[in-house]
């Protein structure tokens, strides 16, 4: 991989960054010419984790930076994202049932669901004080 397969965002945790971050990851994907298809799926996840990480992470009312780098490789590409927040472990969290209708479902979850489903791996890991999150998807749909 060379640096111009690889992207570097910091941004903060406002509701205003996640629209920004995920033109500039649409962008550099579709630059690098990368699949609608595979890019649109990348995209949802990135909309979801950040929101989360926005809507969920802190406590405080304080600005935190938040990093999102993008990599991608010969046949996959890898978005890690890494913030400050409360440890959060998604690839823990328990499965909504989509069998049940919408109104006998706990409120919640989907999200990473998506990401779960969406994404052919996803790790997380706590290093220190961050949370690191991994998601990647295969080039060769």
């Amino acid at each position: 991989m060379t640096s111009d397969q690889h992207l570097t965002l910091h941004f903060a945790n406002s509701a205003e960054e996640a629209p920004r971050i995920a033109r500039r990851v649409e962008y550099f994907l579709h630059d690098k010419q990368i699949a609608d298809t595979i890019i649109n799926k990348i995209l949802l996840c990135v909309d979801e984790l950040i929101t989360n990480i926005i809507a969920h992470a802190y406590s405080d009312k304080q600005d935190h930076a938040v990093l999102l780098e993008c990599r991608i490789y010969n046949d996959h590409v890898e978005l890690e994202l890494r913030d400050d927040g409360v440890p959060f472990d998604p690839t823990k969290q328990s499965r909504p049932n989509t069998q049940l209708k919408v109104e006998d479902r706990d409120i919640g979850g989907l999200g990473i669901h998506l990401v779960m489903t969406l994404m052919d791996k996803v790790e997380y890991l706590r290093e220190g004080d961050f949370n690191v999150l991994k998601i990647s998807k295969n080039l060769s749909e």
